[in-house]
């Protein structure tokens, strides 16, 4: 089966790798239009008033992970 994920922060994430534990043989793509991949969206404020130094540190997982590790086809 195909499945395609609109949106890379952490929740698409969170479902493409539902849909990759869970379903043998998926096919995953997901597509983002900003360049940042598996970012929690709630810490951006922080990031606004200096708590926290760059949004890199939002990140869970690179785009590179997602291709390489779980074979989910991220796209930006």
């Amino acid at each position: 089966m195909k499945y395609v994920i609109i949106g890379g922060d952490a929740a698409g994430m969170s479902a493409a790798m539902e849909i990759y534990r869970n379903v043998p043989g998926a096919e995953i793509t997901s597509v983002e239009r900003g360049f940042i991949y598996s970012y929690g969206q709630c810490g951006l404020p922080y990031v606004v008033d200096g708590r926290i130094s760059s949004t890199k540190r939002l990140i869970a997982r690179d785009v590179e992970t997602f291709r390489d590790k779980y074979r989910i086809d991220a796209r930006v």
